[in-house]
């Protein structure tokens, strides 16, 4: 009984365990399974997976800044960096500790090493400068506690906004943008931080007149420490009469220009100096150390930095959008776009789809040019997305995103993919010309290659694994690239045992049956090409056949070369 008569029984053969076979007899099976697979993975692609333009390698690197104003770049050497340095060698896992020192301020950098849980290493510098700061100077001029904050030189901004405002000042400007602009746009998902540069800052200055200061016998120092003193705000107890307790408290904080210049300074033959008599005391903006222009015109600069695991896209869209909705409670104001990070993921992302469909018909244009067969083609071009669609569904649990390392590694392992395809069909295809029914040749073609197919995908997953798990920088250089390329061959694997068999043994016709295409691609190309494969294989096979006879007889490298290039016998073509 032929296996086409068999509708509804199992195929016969005696290895009842095979893929392929189970495949053939369960199509509907297979194909729900893998139209599910295409739109799960369309899904994650476009929704749910996170694209970037380089993957997030965490940063080892926790910095302690201290500030002290009026300090020498050596004095804040002396008591300061050197200081916190010493106490910083006793933490786990540090590779180096840099500090870096300037008039009035001073950073010291602890460097983990890579694959450091970096969450519990700041927590650990944050305990440890607990201790550190009793070694600290504590003067009324350091009012600043030194503070610990993670370094991360690569998670940068994915958006720079230009914002300028018609009849807007450049204080007004800068304070409407600090004030509301960024508190508005940090509650937009995904966001790290906002951060605005440029523009003028309102400060309140004393203008000091020195000769007043000289006829009270007080110096710019003594004016200072007096600031410090009663810019406070502190309790001052509690007030009791009789069943009534009031609490009291100082409140001395700068509010206008006017409580400011009403600060008692000292006193002088029984009279109390005011700050206003020795000092002018005004609002007016902060002396400009720093300018942002766009094209040409200065503006007030917005920078987005997007949580590490998130994807730019997106948090560059919901940006937008808000921006849209600040724009209606703000016409005067007008936000340029000066940098666009999805713009250039955006291109990455048109990049890899153009090299997918490009590798694709190529493909399918070898099968085709290889095996003259339409079909073989079409099976082709449907097999690779399919595995590359899957390898993206098992990339989305492992917390993975789309970016220039993940999309590399897809595209080094269409080469992969490839194989697998053509190797599938030929075999198949050399089993149709046995005179076998399509299902049949499906299965033995596919059965003959398959522990060949299975031995070069596990040596090339064994052979990658090691740079999965080496730990440190080159696991993150090099982790996005193994797991897409290791994922697609595992992927191409199951996929050529089951769908490639299914489609063939349902696509293919019988070798003969077919009828003979006289069109125009027949005749001047594909009649063509097979023609001369045929004389290439049979060259190929009397090559072979002389080698093995005249090993044992050392014939010499003249006569072998006048046999490959003698004319033999081709198949059909009779002896010469």
């Amino acid at each position: 009984m032929s296996l086409d008569s068999q509708a509804g029984s199992p195929l016969p053969g005696r290895d009842r365990g095979n893929i392929s076979r189970w495949s053939i007899e369960h199509p509907y099976i297979v194909t729900a399974f893998y139209l599910g697979v295409a739109l799960l993975s369309v899904l994650v692609v476009f929704v749910q997976m996170p694209r970037r333009m380089m993957p997030y390698v965490e940063s080892p690197i926790v910095g302690v800044v201290s500030m002290m104003p009026g300090l020498s770049a050596e004095e804040m050497e002396i008591y300061f960096s050197k200081p916190i340095e010493e106490r910083m060698v006793d933490l786990k896992n540090v590779h180096f500790v840099r500090s870096t020192s300037q008039e009035g301020f001073s950073i010291v950098t602890i460097e983990f090493w890579y694959g450091t849980d970096m969450k519990k290493a700041l927590f650990d510098v944050q305990s440890l400068m607990n201790v550190v700061q009793a070694d600290l100077p504590m003067t009324g001029a350091n009012l600043k506690p030194s503070w610990v904050l993670a370094i991360d030189p690569l998670n940068i901004p994915v958006l720079s906004l230009a914002v300028t405002g018609e009849g807007y000042e450049p204080v007004q400007l800068r304070t409407l943008v600090e004030n509301e602009i960024v508190n508005r746009l940090k509650v937009v998902k995904d966001v790290y931080s906002v951060v605005p540069f440029g523009g003028q800052k309102l400060q309140m200055q004393v203008v000091v007149d020195r000769e007043r200061l000289a006829a009270y016998r007080m110096s710019l120092l003594d004016i200072k420490n007096m600031l410090d003193m009663q810019n406070q705000s502190r309790p001052a107890g509690t007030l009791t009469y009789q069943d009534r307790e009031v609490l009291v408290r100082s409140d001395f904080r700068a509010r206008t220009p006017e409580e400011v210049a009403a600060y008692p300074i000292g006193s002088m033959e029984g009279r109390t100096i005011y700050l206003r008599d020795v000092a002018k005391v005004i609002d007016t903006p902060r002396e400009q150390r720093s300018l942002y222009r766009f094209n040409g015109k200065p503006a007030v600069e917005i920078s987005v930095v997007q949580q590490p695991d998130a994807s730019s896209v997106r948090v560059i869209e919901g940006v937008k959008a808000k921006l849209a909705e600040i724009q209606q409670d703000f016409l005067r104001l007008k936000f340029e776009i000066a940098y666009d990070n999805s713009t250039f993921v955006g291109f990455l992302m048109e990049n890899m789809v153009e090299e997918l469909v490009i590798a694709v018909l190529l493909t399918g244009l070898v099968v085709l040019l290889f095996l003259g067969n339409v079909r073989g083609t079409l099976i082709s071009v449907i097999t690779i997305p399919v595995s590359l669609g899957m390898a993206l569904l098992a990339m989305a649990p492992l917390g993975m995103t789309l970016n220039s390392s993940t999309l590399i590694g897809l595209l080094l392992s269409i080469g992969r993919l490839v194989d697998d395809s053509i190797i599938d069909l030929h075999s198949i295809e050399r089993h149709l010309r046995m005179g076998k029914s399509p299902k049949q040749a499906a299965i033995d073609g596919i059965t003959e290659v398959r522990l060949a197919v299975l031995a070069i995908t596990f040596m090339l997953c064994v052979a990658l694994l090691p740079l999965a798990f080496s730990g440190g920088i080159v696991q993150y250089m090099f982790e996005g690239i193994v797991w897409a390329i290791i994922l697609a061959l595992l992927a191409s694997a199951l996929v050529s045992f089951t769908l490639t068999a299914v489609l063939a043994a349902n696509l293919f016709t019988p070798h003969g049956a077919e009828t003979v295409s006289s069109g125009w691609l027949a005749r001047r190309v594909l009649d063509p090409v097979q023609r001369f494969l045929e004389r290439l294989e049979g060259r190929y096979r009397t090559s072979l056949a002389w080698s093995i006879r005249e090993t044992a007889s050392g014939s010499s490298p003249a006569r072998w070369r006048s046999s490959w290039w003698a004319s033999p016998s081709t198949p059909g073509s009779g002896a010469r």
